[in-house]
């Protein structure tokens, strides 16, 4: 069974924006799995890993997380990371980052390119070219819908009588068969509004 790796909706649009930009193919969470690295026994994965062969230089591709990683920019550094089960530090959990990157660098130096953002930075900037609806596909969203869904009602009673009414919607037959009116309508402001209540309201067809 295959853990299903921690990562942001963020980071793979970064990801996804990067390889759209320099047409190249990165690996990360969402393709092939993310790059996984083993130093001195012990497994350090990457957000993103790209090999470019032309000039045999290994690309490593890291989003952090502002709250996950301490930003000096966003946190104090006294502030307590609450959702770390060790409670520690902003400044621990940067000074660890810092640290983390450095042990990959020197261990695939001198063939290698680092490419850091941070969160806050991303959400700076503006990616048109990414897609806003790249997310994952939340299954339960397929349990609602109207007529469509997946789902029906159950009713078990004793002496009770249980009643269900359903109304169709006249909406696709109405935009099948019946007509609309077409085209602009025409604002007219040099009517006064004494002579502008005069006129009959409603749509006028011959």
């Amino acid at each position: 069974m295959t853990i299903k790796e921690v990562h942001s909706q963020k980071s793979i649009q970064w990801l996804e924006y990067i390889s759209l930009k320099y047409n190249i193919m990165i690996q990360h969470a969402k393709r092939g799995g993310e790059k996984k690295l083993f130093i001195n026994n012990k497994c350090y994965k990457v957000d993103g890993y790209y090999y470019d062969r032309e000039n045999k230089m290994r690309n490593v591709y890291e989003f952090f997380g502002c709250y996950w990683h301490g930003c000096p920019k966003c946190y104090s550094p006294e502030e307590i990371c609450k959702k770390d089960r060790n409670k520690k530090t902003m400044k621990e959990l940067y000074n660890e980052t810092k640290e983390r990157l450095k042990t990959i660098e020197d261990y695939l130096k001198p063939n290698v390119k680092i490419h850091t953002i941070w969160e806050c930075e991303f959400d700076q900037q503006k990616y048109p070219e990414v897609d806003p609806h790249l997310k994952p596909i939340d299954k339960r969203d397929a349990f609602y819908g109207g007529r469509t869904e997946t789902i029906q009602l159950y009713n078990n009673l004793s002496d009770l009588k249980g009643r269900y009414v359903d109304f169709c919607s006249l909406y696709p037959s109405v935009n099948k068969y019946c007509k609309y009116p077409i085209g602009h309508p025409i604002t007219y402001t040099d009517i006064s509004v004494d002579d502008y209540i005069k006129i009959p309201i409603g749509i006028i067809s011959e």
